[in-house]
């Protein structure tokens, strides 16, 4: 454990999975992006966003290994394996998602080790994974709210990219669809970065380069599911947001092993519905600050 060696508070921390946090301090930014900013959406309208209390995120993607002992310990089973299929990549041709027979979290149609990110996980599942953490150790676990998810993912940049304003920066920074992946024809249907990163699907987490809060796999790797519902933001400065109180569909944020550069944006917004679950898609935790922390 690392400790602030003014407060001796710590600023890192390694639960009983073997999952490493990093302590977040309150702050504020600006949620969206400018009008000006290259390849934004119009759901991403600019407005500033007050981070107020502290809070602990995960460096990493929720591994397989983790899920792993969480299922082991509860019996718990995820959608895919309950219905026995998953989804793969899209089909551009047929305009569908193809379905990859067996496949789940233990199996996605492609090698994972006990530290690549866990994925075909709805966000459902996601939730049942955190709320058993938090039993498990009387700590409240939780998927962030997607203000929190881009306060992290920026850590204090204002550009497109955690690395900069140019995708063509980005080798060494994000596992995404790249120049390997386009010529086999695979991940067709958006643009691809034009480097390689040495990996078509996932990768270990913390293979690439952190950004400046120590987070890995902000933006690529794995589909991150968030806590809120999808909706318009809004135009005054807000407060810790946690998005509208109902809603279809949930957000997904931080790209993936399927994306280019404009859905690997920070201030991207993906979204589903809560029982959709991808070869690509994963989650993240953050751990609340309650009182003194006692490790």
């Amino acid at each position: 454990m690392e400790y602030d060696m003014q407060t001796e508070a710590p600023v890192e921390w390694t639960n009983s999975l073997e999952m490493k946090f990093v302590r977040i301090e309150a702050g504020e930014f600006l949620q969206g992006s400018p009008v000006s900013a290259s390849l934004r959406e119009d759901n991403e309208s600019p407005h500033l966003v007050r981070i107020t209390r502290p809070f602990w995120m995960g460096i990493t993607h929720v591994t397989v290994g983790q899920f792993s002992e969480f299922a082991k310990a509860s019996g718990y089973q995820t959608l895919a394996e309950e219905q026995g299929w998953s989804y793969g990549a899209w089909n551009v041709e047929e305009d569908r998602w193809d379905k990859y027979d067996k496949g789940s979290w233990k199996d996605p149609g492609f090698k994972q080790e006990d530290d690549y990110p866990v994925v075909c996980i709805t966000w459902h599942d996601a939730v049942a994974f955190c709320e058993w953490l938090s039993d498990k150790e009387g700590r409240t676990y939780r998927l962030p709210t997607e203000a929190e998810w881009e306060y992290c993912s920026r850590a204090g940049a204002t550009t497109v990219f955690p690395w900069g304003d140019n995708p063509d920066d980005g080798e060494g920074w994000a596992n995404g669809a790249d120049a390997t992946s386009e010529n086999e024809g695979l991940f067709t249907l958006f643009p691809a970065f034009k480097w390689s990163d040495g990996y078509i699907y996932t990768s270990p987490v913390a293979t690439f380069r952190p950004n400046a809060f120590g987070l890995y796999d902000m933006v690529g790797n794995a589909l991150q599911w968030c806590g809120d519902w999808f909706g318009d933001y809004p135009a005054e400065t807000v407060d810790d947001p946690t998005g509208p109180v109902e809603g279809e569909q949930r957000i997904l944020r931080g790209g993936g092993f399927v994306y280019g550069p404009d859905r690997s944006r920070c201030a991207f917004r993906g979204r589903n519905w809560p029982d959709f679950q991808n070869f690509y898609v994963g989650f993240r935790v953050l751990m609340e600050l309650e009182g003194k922390f006692t490790p």
